[in-house]
């Protein structure tokens, strides 16, 4: 309205005014021959031409510069960094209330609310608040206004279900958050066999309601998200997810008991073979199925749902999760990015993606993977664990700890700030202060093998017997044959020397993913040990062909450890050229890495690696002593990697070796005084 008015008063002041040397005179007064109007539209329309040439050039330096990589020290990420304003084109999908006489029927209500939520987000131009975040409201007493203004959308739909046998009624209603205004509402009352129907067209009717003002005409069409038109079948996958949803090990093995029912209802039900793909790898995670049983079902699983729905995100992001468990993470990545492009809103995408990139030590990447699953589900539990995971990485350490307090102070009782407290702890190398909050977590959680995993690394980097032995029985007594155990007998064997009976458990686990290599490069590190160096060559060859590399090519993150192991091989075998080269695409991506990311343990670790097998000592120490100001406490890995076994005699590598064996028996005895019920073994903790 200003504006509006102003453009009036300055129309009027153009007219009736003019600019002299003299100052501002009326028109009237103004002798035609004397003026200088025509100068100054001549000025201006110079001013304007140099203005708008100055603004093309800054649209095309930013334009193509843009391409180019940063090597700017990684943005902090803040809260703040993800708030945006509210747009137009915006919904959020609270679950509809479960009106029926029976209290179980909540998965259906809920379900029927999530699947809505798939349905609008196919459509372009929509955002929608992704579903943790809208189900932060269930059963909460916060108004439209509120929840509109927490998770930044312009309307909201709700609604109730009442479930009876096989029929149903369902409400649903549409509204703008701004001013309380119906945009739309409807109720239906259908056989249960038709609910596919029923969802589409409220969807359409949202679409409809608010096509003109939001999504333009040429809005594509929609078809439901169930890939099934057999309601029992639907039914039983609700069940599953809901199940899903509390990852615990039971919640995963009663998903699984549901999908395999769905599946023998509808065998073509390709987001059955998604969610229990899923169930799987995070029953291996949770509980204590075998990790080659795990995978191998995974796998088939995925591919499973992927040749019966290929463009089906869920199968996409299910398919990225078993390959990067599988250590195949340039495969993984392909799977997680068609996931995005199919539905940009997949949260569980970006965080599996996130973790992807993290572990290759693309920091950068991961940030802001991080922060765009924050704008997605700014309310998410998960997304702000991943956040308090990147912010540590991002070495942001006190963002970390702020998140981490906010979970404790909402919930005192939950594992999960524990367990990333602990992780704060031990990224800092802190191990002394890691493990009373892992022996927390492992407490609040009796199904889980993982804390009492991380406290075995956390007591090796202590270097206290006592303690890695009574935290792998802990781990034994949860599951002897789990994942997380058997880690924690290889990381034993390991930091011990005992490569032979390394390579006997590494061989077992072979014999059921023969294609995962993280066990193969333990192999051929066991094997390089052995003095077995032809076979520990040709494997870390394979695994580098298997990891994507082409020689001649430049090298990804994700190949950096068993390139280095190789170049170490083709050294001690007299190689010299192949391992040059080797060497060079090595200390050229450290490079990259060095200039592009914040300081990470097991990136100055590996470059203390190349520069071994370089002969170089300064470079080796230097190496070492970066990656121990990062973190880096693993100490028997200068006497037991086969990379640094030609400076065993060196009284400088000796010495460094000894400095941190002297720190650990520091953190040890800092240990033991806080925590002074367990100077004999440390009871009360299972």
């Amino acid at each position: 309205v200003v504006l509006a008015l102003g453009f009036f008063v300055a129309l009027f002041f153009a007219w009736a005014f003019e600019l002299t040397p003299e100052g501002v005179k009326r028109e009237s007064e103004v002798d035609r021959s004397q003026s200088i109007a025509s100068v100054t539209g001549r000025k201006l329309d110079r001013s304007i031409i140099v203005i708008l040439l100055l603004a093309l050039g800054y649209f095309a330096w930013d334009k193509f510069s843009a391409e180019t990589p940063s090597t700017a020290p990684v943005a902090k990420i803040t809260t703040s960094t993800v708030e945006e304003a509210v747009i137009d084109k915006s919904i959020a999908v609270l679950p509809f209330v479960n009106m029926s006489a029976d209290a179980d029927n909540e998965y259906f209500s809920d379900g029927l609310s999530e699947e809505l939520l798939n349905l609008l987000a196919k459509v372009d131009g929509l955002k929608v608040a992704a579903r943790t975040s809208s189900f932060k409201f269930k059963n909460s007493e916060a108004d439209i206004a509120e929840i509109g203004q927490k998770l930044n959308v312009a309307t909201v739909l709700e609604g109730s279900v009442r479930k009876s046998g096989n029929h149903a009624r369902i409400t649903a209603q549409l509204i703008k958050v701004d001013d309380g205004f119906h945009l739309w509402s409807e109720t239906y009352d259908r056989e249960l066999d038709n609910i596919f129907v029923v969802q589409d067209e409220i969807a359409k009717a949202i679409v409809d309601a608010l096509k003109l003002p939001l999504l333009g005409h040429d809005a594509k069409p929609l078809t439901s998200t169930a890939a099934t038109g057999n309601f029992a079948a639907y039914d039983l996958y609700l069940l599953g997810r809901h199940h899903a949803r509390a990852f615990t090990e039971e919640g995963f093995r009663r998903a699984i008991d549901y999908y395999l029912q769905a599946l023998e209802i509808d065998p073509s039900f390709a987001a059955a073979y998604s969610g229990l793909a899923d169930g799987y790898i995070f029953l291996a995670d949770f509980g204590n199925l075998p990790t080659g049983e795990a995978y191998q079902l995974a796998q088939t699983a995925a591919e499973k749902a992927l040749s019966i729905d290929p463009g089906s995100p869920e199968a996409h992001t299910s398919m990225g999760l078993v390959l990067n468990n599988l250590s195949h993470e340039r495969e993984a990545e392909v799977h997680f990015l068609k996931a995005l492009e199919v539905n940009p809103n997949h949260v569980d995408a970006m965080l599996y993606y996130r973790g992807s990139l993290k572990d290759q030590f693309r920091v950068r990447e991961a940030t802001r993977m991080a922060e765009r699953a924050m704008l997605a589900d700014p309310l998410s539990y998960s997304v702000r664990r991943a956040l308090a995971d990147q912010f540590m990485h991002a070495r942001q350490y006190e963002d970390s700890l702020k998140i981490i307090q906010e979970f404790l102070a909402a919930n005192p009782e939950d594992p999960t700030p524990y367990e990333i407290w602990g992780d704060l702890f031990l990224q800092r190398g802190l191990p002394q202060s890691a493990i009373p909050m892992y022996r927390n977590a492992h407490r609040l959680r009796p199904g889980d093998i993982y804390m009492a995993y991380r406290n075995v690394q956390a007591s090796l980097q202590l270097h206290d017997e006592t303690l890695v032995a009574y935290w792998l029985e802990e781990a034994r007594k949860r599951g002897a044959d789990a994942q997380w155990t058997r880690r924690a007998e290889r990381d034993i064997l390991f930091a011990r020397g005992d490569f032979s009976g390394l390579l006997e458990q590494v061989d077992q686990a072979l014999e059921t993913l023969p294609g995962h290599l993280y066990f193969r490069r333990l192999r051929a590190m066991a094997l390089a040990s052995l003095g077995k160096t032809d076979a520990a060559r040709d494997t870390l060859r394979l695994v580098l062909e298997s990891a994507g590399y082409v020689s001649g090519q430049a090298l990804m993150s994700n190949e950096l450890h068993p390139a280095v192991e190789l170049a170490n091989l083709l050294d001690q075998q007299g190689a010299a050229d192949e391992r040059d080269a080797l060497l060079d695409k090595i200390e050229e991506l450290l490079k990259r890495l060095h200039q592009a990311e914040p300081p990470v343990a097991s990136v100055s670790y590996i470059a203390a690696c190349a520069a071994s097998v370089r002969n170089d000592l300064p470079g080796v120490l230097s190496g070492l002593k970066a990656a121990v100001d990062a973190g880096f406490r693993d100490h028997w890995k200068l006497l037991t990697d086969p990379v640094f076994k030609r400076w065993q005699d060196n009284p400088e590598f000796i010495a460094f070796h000894q400095g941190m064996l002297d720190a650990a028996a520091r953190m040890r005895a800092e240990y033991y005084v806080n925590n002074p019920s367990e100077q004999a073994a440390p009871e009360g903790t299972n």
